[in-house]
Order: C-alpha cells, then sequence, then structure tokens
C-alpha cells in the first residue's frame, strides 16, 4: 500500500510541475484590474477536525458521545489565471467514532468479521489516515470582481488517496476491548500492518481574510466521499462507500510578484475576437511596433519605442552618464579629452570628430549641418501610436505622454510647419468616416496648440478610409488603419 500511496503523490507532484510551465501573467482588456490571487504560487497550512458518517460515526452515536478527531494539513498552490488554479494538498488525521444504534436482529446492519461481539450498539472504533489531494482550484470571488478585496471565496474539487490504520473496540464491563476478528486475519481488505487504502473525491469551500499582501488565513468546509467501506473498520451491508466532513483553519503565504499587464481591445469585437494592443514598458509604443518593448518605466523613447540617445553616442540617455555630450560606450558615454581633426572642439562633443568644423554645427562642416529630417522622421514614428475612445475623437490618456514628446520635438525645429491626418478603417459609412477623422486630428491640434506650439504652424485635415496602410479584412489590419500621421507641410499631397 505504501508503493501506491509513493506513487500516487509523485505522479500529483509531477502534474503541478507540468500545469506550472504555464503563464500567470493577468491580462485584462479595456482597463487596469488588480485581482487579489493573481500571485503564481502559494503555501499554506493548519489544522482540521474530522468527521466521520459511516457504520460508525463521529457524532449522534448511541452513546451520545462526540468523538473529536484532529489533524493536520499542509498544500502548495499553483494559479494559472486570476480564475483557475491547482493544489496539492498532503493530509493526517487522527479518526475515531461510536456506534449507531443497531438492530441486532437484522443481518442488514450485521457488521461483517466481528463475531465476537456481543453488543453492536457498544462498538467503536480508533486510527489514523493520511494521505494526499489533487484539488482544482476555481475563484468565485475573482469571477465577478475587478477590484481587490480583503474576503476571498473559492471552490476546490478534486481526488485523494489515503492510507489508515484503524481498529474496532467494543465497551464491555468498564473496558474498551479490541475486537481482534475485524483485523487482518479475517478482513480481507486489510494487509498485514492491518492497513487499509482508498481513493475518495472531495467539494470543499474556502473563505480567506487577507492578513497583507502576503498572508491569508482561510476557513475551509467540505465533504469528502470515500469509494471503500472499512474506514471505520466496519463493514456491513448497509452501504459500500462512506463520507466524512471536515472543517479546517490555516494561513496562505504567497510567493512570487503579481505581473499586470494593460490590454486595449477593439470594444466593437469584444472577447476573444478583440484585436489586441499591448503596451508592456508602458512608454506609449505598442508591443507590434516596439522594437525594446522592455525599457524600464518613464524612459523616453523614439517612435518605434527605442529608448532616446540625446547624443548619438550609441547609449540611450537612461543609461548614459554624460547624456547631452557625444562620448564612447568604453567611457561610459561621457567625451574624451581629445581633438583627432584639430577644429577646437573635443570629439567627445564633435559630431564630425574626423573632419574639421565650425562650433554653431558641433564640429562638423556648413555643409554637414544637422538638418531638421531627423526631427520629422521621430514625430512620424512617435504619431502611431496616438489612440482615441472608440468611435470618438477623445483622445485615449495613454497617448499624451506620446504627444508631449511630439511637441517637444516640434519646439526643437521652429520654422516646420506641419500638417496632422486622420485615417480610419473601412468600417461605417465613408461620410462618417471622414467626418470622425477630421475630427480626431482636429483634437490633436487642439491640444498641442494648448501645449504651446503656434496655431500658424499646424493644420488638421481627415482622409476617412481613403488611405488604408494595411488591410482591412481583418481586426489587426483595421486596427492599424485607424491611426494618426504628422508630416511637414511640404509633404502634403
Amino acid at each position: 500500500m505504501r508503493r501506491i500511496f509513493i506513487f500516487i503523490l509523485f505522479s500529483c507532484l509531477i502534474a503541478t510541475k507540468s500545469f506550472g510551465q504555464f503563464t500567470t501573467d493577468e491580462i485584462t482588456y479595456g482597463n487596469r484590474i488588480d485581482l487579489e490571487n493573481s500571485n503564481s504560487w502559494a503555501v499554506g497550512g493548519g489544522f482540521s477536525n474530522f468527521i466521520m458518517h459511516g457504520d460508525l460515526r463521529s457524532i449522534g452515536t448511541g452513546d451520545d458521545t462526540n468523538y473529536l478527531n484532529f489533524g493536520g494539513f499542509l498544500y502548495v498552490d499553483k494559479m494559472f489565471n486570476p480564475l483557475l488554479g491547482l493544489e496539492l494538498k498532503a493530509t493526517y488525521s487522527q479518526i475515531s467514532g461510536g456506534a449507531q444504534y443497531f438492530n441486532n436482529s437484522s443481518l442488514y446492519y450485521n457488521i461483517q468479521y466481528a463475531e465476537s461481539v456481543t453488543d453492536l450498539n457498544n462498538t467503536n472504533f480508533k486510527g489514523r489516515a493520511y494521505g494526499a489531494e489533487l484539488n482544482l482550484i476555481f475563484s468565485f470571488t475573482n469571477l465577478y470582481q475587478t477590484t481587490a478585496s480583503k474576503w476571498h471565496a473559492a471552490g476546490y474539487f478534486g481526488v485523494g488517496y489515503h492510507q489508515y490504520n484503524s481498529a474496532l473496540y467494543e465497551y464491555k464491563n468498564g473496558d474498551n476491548i479490541k475486537i481482534p476478528d475485524a483485523d487482518f486475519g479475517k478482513n480481507p481488505a486489510r494487509n498485514s500492518q492491518n492497513e487499509a487504502s482508498s481513493i475518495y473525491l472531495s467539494a470543499q469551500l474556502g473563505i480567506k481574510r487577507r492578513v497583507n499582501k502576503r498572508v491569508d488565513v482561510e476557513f475551509r468546509t467540505g465533504m469528502y466521499f470515500n469509494y471503500e467501506d472499512h474506514l471505520d473498520a466496519a463493514i456491513s451491508r448497509k452501504q459500500d462507500w462512506e463520507t466524512f466532513f471536515v472543517t479546517s483553519i490555516g494561513a496562505t503565504v504567497k510567493l512570487g510578484k503579481k505581473k499586470i499587464f494593460t490590454i486595449w481591445g477593439d470594444e466593437n469585437k469584444g472577447g476573444g475576437n478583440a484585436f489586441k494592443i499591448i503596451d508592456t514598458d508602458k512608454d506609449g509604443v505598442m508591443d507590434q511596433l516596439d522594437i525594446e518593448p522592455n525599457t524600464p518605466a518613464g524612459v523616453m523613447v523614439y517612435g518605434n519605442g527605442k529608448a532616446v540617445d540625446s547624443d548619438k553616442d550609441g547609449l540611450p540617455d537612461y543609461k548614459d552618464k554624460c547624456p547631452l555630450k557625444y562620448g564612447p560606450v568604453s567611457n561610459e558615454g561621457c567625451p574624451l579629452n581629445v581633438d583627432s581633426d584639430g577644429d577646437g572642439i573635443m570629439d567627445g562633443e564633435d559630431l564630425c570628430p574626423n573632419t574639421p568644423g565650425t562650433v554653431e554645427n558641433r564640429g562638423c562642416p556648413k555643409q554637414e549641418a544637422v538638418q531638421p529630417s531627423n526631427i520629422n522622421q521621430q514625430i512620424g514614428l512617435l504619431a502611431a501610436s496616438i489612440y482615441f475612445d472608440t468611435n470618438s475623437d477623445r483622445i485615449k490618456s495613454i497617448s499624451f505622454a506620446t504627444i508631449d514628446k511630439i511637441i517637444t520635438l516640434m519646439k526643437q525645429v521652429p520654422d516646420v510647419k506641419f500638417v496632422i491626418e486622420g485615417h480610419t478603417d473601412d468600417r461605417n459609412s465613408d461620410r462618417y468616416n471622414l467626418y470622425l477623422s477630421q475630427k480626431r486630428a482636429a483634437s490633436v491640434r487642439k491640444y498641442m496648440i494648448q501645449q504651446g506650439i503656434a496655431n500658424e504652424r499646424l493644420d488638421a485635415k481627415g482622409f476617412g478610409e481613403s488611405r488604408p496602410k494595411f488591410s482591412n479584412d481583418n481586426a489587426g489590419g483595421r486596427q492599424l488603419n485607424r491611426r494618426v500621421e504628422i508630416k511637414p507641410s511640404g509633404s502634403l499631397d
């Protein structure tokens, strides 16, 4: 029996490990939420009370005695998402109980393998049980809740295997005498150590109270259905299986960190058909267009998601100790005191370190002066990350940081005029799409003027669905066609 127990316990561990390879990142659609049980792993333990109901029982006995059976348990939980998880649980418990009122004249209630018993109403049993169970965890609270709560309800449904060693006794002449007939010598269900085993099904309800971010206290109660009839050391014709009721209290310690991603979806489609725009690093550039999707929080990026490198020395500003002065990577981005071309400008600040130039052009000859074309290109890339509410010209809050970056770049080229173009996909009528695209372009223009860009430098124009860049036959293409483009005025057709 011990070999069977070890085999099932090992199988449960393998199953838990296999499921554990799934992602546990919390993904939400349309808004940001913070669910309580999105931590991936948790461990816990506690104490339990075991109430038996079979041929013999723990409460409601013939002699009005209630038998309290205390035990303990340990478990490991793995949540795959805020709703579902698995639990591997190890248990130990005392088991005991007394007789119901038996009718000795009826074979239906007679206990087998106990011929020496003189009065069935004076029988009782004692023993211990230990085992393992694998439960599916289903969060009832997270099914409807979108904010964290101090209280949490979950269901646990599973299968278990346990071994037990129980013996039958008869209270006679003031002594509790063990009945040898019920042991392995007569009872074929027992092994040579007088042990038996069985599989059981369980259904439990747990109520948790959060103590802090890491610790929960849980009260759990449930019914167990044992597939054998000799857990109480008694076999009769009354029933072929037994039930037991367990209540427990314990503590859970949550491990790891919550991972929360915000996904913006096509609200008209909804559910699994929504085209997902994921911005992992929250820099305003969706991952599909972000060449550096994991830049640290707060780092300024270009429209393609690449971290800004103000001095163009190959080190992004957040890693560059001298972000406004050109310097080699070997010197952590700071300039070396060398003037290779002899123009009086140190190589660290010279954009053309091997060609003599002027101070006004940062070390480059006049004909190689820095042009605004690079800034215009950056503005065009950033504009791809401006988003609006569905069927509205209201700019999404996530886009204002991107527009602010565009405004900063525009102020570096004060003589350049820009046109803001609005585009849509092919859903809705041509007239409505033209109207919506014009309104969206005008909203961006209005915000830029409020932030200090001169009115005469900006023009807004809507093109509706007339200039798609991607196919409108799928949700992904339509999402990318709903866009804003910002170009120098001279490039407008």
